[in-house]
């Protein structure tokens, strides 16, 4: 809508028109753009319009037309337009998508690289990002206050977020409006993850995190580098946040040692609020914990002690419950992703420890239903690895045609497409075995592999302590990898 002239009142924020130029003059949250931020970084964060005109003519993201020509405007890539919530790439809690678990390594991007059958592990990246700050980072890849995908850094034990300006190729930190502060978090490294959000009808997205002050809900303004946050639950999280029953919902310890389960609406109105009884005689001891999986009926925190659950009832409502784990049986909480079978059972690998044995324990229900391993099998979610070998047969039995092999070689899988049978697996050598190799803090070799059932590439080489802490992600049509004691962030192009 145009109110006057020279200023144009649009969902994206603020213009002003000085002969055929527009700028952005303020956020669509009504703040001033900051003076870090120039012109073309607005361009591809707002996603604008453009004409063929040299130079480039941008336009507000929702003209679709020049209004000095009338021809069609260009307009840029909606790659990333579904989104991407850390860790593994969970889409916005309410673009659909509903029937997928969430909290597995798996995502809905179908993970399909570009010009795979020519790659090689010594090759150099199609592209690189300097690394933030010092800190340990999560990414999200979302519209932030705009039209386009923004890429923000959040390192949650800090408590800090860094936007990335596309066109200055940097990073910009972003504040708290009215000095507020994202609290910090103090959840292991594998037990945490994240939700996004559509506001409303708006483009912009919110994050869901979680903290020692509860569910934080942040809402980033990249253009202005300012963030609104609201801390919901006053109580720390001992768990991570994830979506179930269209609500983000999260456990909570309150001062006297209870948990609690709250569920958050979108837009951050309090939906739910379960309390917690254990069993007699039982205590819950959440002081290691997983992160979080739901699907269907049930959404379920694994930790030292059993399984902390949220149920929904045949009346609609839900139920708050926990089940210990059964006799002498203790769960491998960093040993990647609990399994999904294909008729919809979720289990968690775990040791009996009595016989040193490795068991695999049916998570979906309160009931306890256990099945020995003969070996160890890292899984992704409905895909695991017998060694180096991708399969989907449940990792409690041995494939009808397997190979052993004496190589020392295995492969952790670190992303599953849910969309293609594409897997990124990061492959190690240990003469020690699978769990041993995760004890080391030595730098070693890694590769990062790309297979799917036409190709099996080694696509990147390179040396890293504790490797499996890599953390991949998408945006901007490009598969990213990042270590925080890496030089820089290196990425691949997506098909």
């Amino acid at each position: 809508m145009k109110e006057k002239d020279g200023e144009w009142l649009l969902p994206s924020g603020s213009w002003a028109q000085t002969g055929e130029a527009f700028a952005l003059a303020g956020t669509a949250r009504g703040r001033c753009v900051s003076a870090q931020v120039c012109a073309a970084d607005i361009a591809v964060l707002l996603g604008a319009t453009f004409d063929d005109a040299t130079p480039r003519q941008f336009y507000p993201p929702e003209f679709k037309y020049s209004p000095l020509t009338g021809k069609p405007l260009g307009e840029p890539s909606s790659h990333g337009a579904d989104g991407w919530a850390p860790p593994f790439g969970n889409a916005s809690v309410n673009t659909g998508g509903q029937s997928e678990a969430r909290g597995l390594r798996r995502t809905p991007h179908p993970l399909a690289m570009r010009e795979i059958k020519s790659r090689s592990a010594e090759a150099d990246p199609d592209d690189i990002i300097e690394l933030p700050p010092p800190g340990e980072y999560q990414f999200f890849s979302a519209p932030f206050g705009a039209s386009a995908a923004t890429l923000i850094a959040f390192d949650s034990l800090k408590g800090t977020l860094f936007g990335w300006l596309p066109a200055s190729r940097s990073w910009q930190p972003l504040e708290g409006v009215g000095h507020a502060l994202i609290d910090e978090c103090l959840l292991p490294y594998h037990a945490w993850r994240a939700e996004i959000a559509k506001c409303g009808d708006a483009p912009a997205s919110v994050l869901f995190v979680p903290t020692q002050a509860g569910l934080a809900r942040i809402t980033p303004d990249t253009a202005s580098l300012t963030y609104d946050v609201e801390h919901i639950g006053n109580a720390p999280a001992v768990g991570a946040p994830v979506a179930f029953d269209n609500r983000i919902w999260i456990p909570l310890q309150a001062v006297n040692g209870a948990i609690r389960f709250i569920g958050v609406d979108p837009d951050g109105a309090l939906s739910g609020d379960e309390s917690l009884v254990a069993p007699d005689g039982l205590a819950i001891d959440v002081s290691e914990i997983g992160s979080p999986v739901s699907y269907g009926r049930v959404a379920v925190w694994l930790c030292k002690s059993g399984q902390l659950r949220i149920q929904k009832r045949n009346d609609g409502g839900v139920t708050a419950g926990f089940t210990p784990w059964p006799a002498n049986v203790r769960p491998c909480l960093d040993f990647g992703s609990p399994y999904l079978t294909s008729s919809g059972q979720l289990w968690q690998v775990c040791r009996n420890t009595e016989t040193y044995c490795y068991v695999w324990v049916r998570v979906d229900r309160p009931h306890a239903e256990v099945s020995e391993a003969t070996t160890l099998r890292l899984c992704s979610g409905m895909v695991n690895f017998r060694i180096t070998s991708k399969t989907r047969t449940p990792p409690w039995e041995e494939p009808e045609h397997s190979i052993d092999t004496a190589s020392n070689d295995f492969v952790i899988p670190l992303l599953e497409s849910s969309t293609s049978d594409a897997v990124i697996g990061l492959r190690l050598s240990s003469e020690a075995g699978i769990a041993k190799a995760f004890e080391s803090k030595e730098r070693v070799e890694y590769t990062l592999c790309f297979d799917d059932s036409d190709n099996e590439v080694a696509f990147s080489r390179a040396f890293a302590a504790e490797p499996w802490r890599i953390r991949l992600f998408i945006h901007d049509a490009t598969l990213w990898a990042y270590h925080s004691r890496a030089r820089r962030i290196e990425g691949w192009k997506l098909g």
